[in-house]
């Protein structure tokens, strides 16, 4: 019996080798190249997408959702072989890590938006002067790097492909829904039909912007104790959870073990979270 199923398994092998050797491989190459790459869902790709653009991060939101798991597997396997009782709270941390890098990534890209608007609308308003229009003026301005000038650029290739200039200045206006960047389109809305007569409307739109900028920043070095307060605060918790379990694994086994154990640890950190969010709320400068 044995011989037999052994010289079976040969034929079969040596069969299924030979209609191997026979396929082309030009066909299987283009069924490999007409398969598509899985993408996301759309009620979670189209945010996320935004939200990546915003941040000016130079990734699809596939990988960074795959960036992100590998990250999460990364960081909670060690721990699940040196100290299994934390793994939980590790992998939650390494979870919630990925959407506070990004919120942060957008609060600092928004800053500088924020900062590099005055002095645009300087330079816009000093091309007016010299005889440029508001377009040719905005073509100067969009050479740079930042986020600004990137926008800049989008805006000026749809108004080039045929879209009226006060549409792509409204388009520039929801991309970036910020108060002061409103202002600094309605001005150059005007500042298109009335041209260099707008300069000096212009130069007193940046001057309070400076003085904006001026408040939030003495605003922010006011609060900033309070904000590290904030921080402390929400970590302690956390830090206290993470030195125990070091410490005496056996006493945070009660949290993950019981039923009354695993309550207290939702309830904990869902109230930790929720004053995470009440004291930035409190202590943020901005309206």
């Amino acid at each position: 019996m044995t011989t037999v199923l052994a010289g079976a398994g040969l034929v079969v092998a040596l069969g299924l080798g030979r209609a191997a050797w026979r396929a082309p491989a030009r066909e299987r190459a283009r069924r490999a190249r007409a398969q598509e790459p899985r993408r996301l869902p759309a009620r979670l790709r189209d945010p996320l997408a935004r939200a990546l653009t915003e941040a000016q991060c130079p990734v699809g939101p596939e990988d960074a959702v795959s960036g992100v798991c590998i990250a999460v597997l990364g960081v909670t396997f060690p721990v699940v072989v040196l100290a299994s009782a934390l793994a939980p709270v590790v992998f939650v941390t390494a979870v919630a890590a990925g959407p506070i890098f990004l919120v942060n990534a957008r609060a600092r890209v928004r800053r500088r938006y924020l900062v590099d608007l005055p002095g645009l609308v300087e330079l816009l308003a000093a091309r007016l002067r010299s005889g440029h229009t508001v377009v040719t003026a905005l073509g100067d301005a969009a050479g740079g790097a930042d986020p600004v000038a990137s926008d800049l650029r989008g805006l000026l290739a749809r108004h080039d492909h045929g879209e009226p200039f006060t549409d792509a200045l409204e388009w520039w206006a929801r991309r970036r829904p910020l108060p002061p960047l409103r202002a600094v389109a309605g001005a150059l809305a005007v500042a298109s039909v009335t041209g260099g007569a707008a300069a000096e409307a212009l130069d007193g739109l940046a001057r309070s912007l400076r003085d904006q900028l001026g408040a939030q920043a003495e605003a922010l070095a006011q609060s900033a104790q309070a904000r590290l307060s904030a921080v402390v605060v929400g970590a302690a918790p956390l830090g206290y959870l993470a030195f125990a379990a070091l410490v005496d694994p056996g006493s945070v086994g009660l949290l993950l073990t019981t039923g009354v154990g695993r309550v207290c640890l939702v309830v904990g950190l869902a109230l930790d979270a929720v004053a995470v969010v009440w004291m930035r709320r409190i202590v943020r400068s901005e309206p």
